[in-house]
């Protein structure tokens, strides 16, 4: 019997947006940063590292710019990218994973500044993070409250199935037969983690020929 084969092309790096984010019960949040932003308002998009923050902030980002909105986004898990908080203004600021700053003194001191530039200058800022409660700095605790808290809940075991298959019809791959239904049940929880494993398993699959099956996903797993 013939093996299943994978086709031998890889995509391009998927390009966040809301038309490929499995919402499932997350619908209200992809509804309001989907729905139009508004000019001067701000948001704090929360929810842990691989909930989809990143991917929702960028599908935000895109939808400004194509507004023709002066947007600026700032990835602020890098310290190096701090700094920029002097320097940035617009219609609208992006901030992802702002948590980043949260027990550095010079970091909090850096946003807080910003945040009062901003209101002042009633410019919209949209921010992720998994909260406000590593923060120290009181003043800035009091500010991230200012803003138009959306949480992101977890998904449940169908719409990870979904992202899933998501996914594999991306990376014009095939599943092995329960292939999906196990990397659910044994992978990461997080939409984020889920796709970080689906790629490392349609690259593995392609250099070694194999299908993308139950037995790879196994030995990958193992080997993390």
């Amino acid at each position: 019997m013939a093996s299943l084969q994978i086709p031998l092309a890889l995509k391009p790096p998927r390009r966040p947006g809301f038309d490929n984010f499995v919402a499932g019960p997350n619908r209200s949040v992809v509804d309001s940063l989907s729905g139009g932003l508004e000019a001067g308002q701000w948001y704090f998009l929360a929810g842990p590292p691989g909930s989809g923050r990143t991917h929702l902030l960028s599908a935000s980002f895109s939808s400004l710019v194509r507004q023709n909105l002066d947007a600026k986004f700032m990835a602020l898990a890098a310290p190096a990218h701090w700094p920029l908080l002097d320097q940035t203004d617009g219609n609208f600021v992006v901030l992802d994973d702002i948590d980043a700053l949260a027990g550095d003194a010079a970091g909090e001191r850096l946003l807080f500044n910003a945040l009062n530039r901003w209101r002042d200058r009633r410019t919209g800022v949209l921010m992720s993070g998994a909260g406000r409660s590593g923060f120290e700095l009181p003043d800035l605790i009091s500010r991230l409250g200012q803003a138009v808290r959306l949480t992101i809940k977890p998904l449940g075991q169908a719409d990870l199935l979904s992202l899933v298959r998501c996914l594999v019809a991306e990376n014009e791959v095939v599943l092995g037969r329960g292939a999906a239904d196990y990397l659910v049940t044994r992978g990461p929880r997080s939409p984020g983690g889920l796709a970080r494993l689906l790629e490392q398993l349609v690259a593995r699959a392609l250099s070694e020929r194999r299908a993308l099956s139950v037995p790879l996903i196994r030995e990958t797993l193992k080997q993390l």
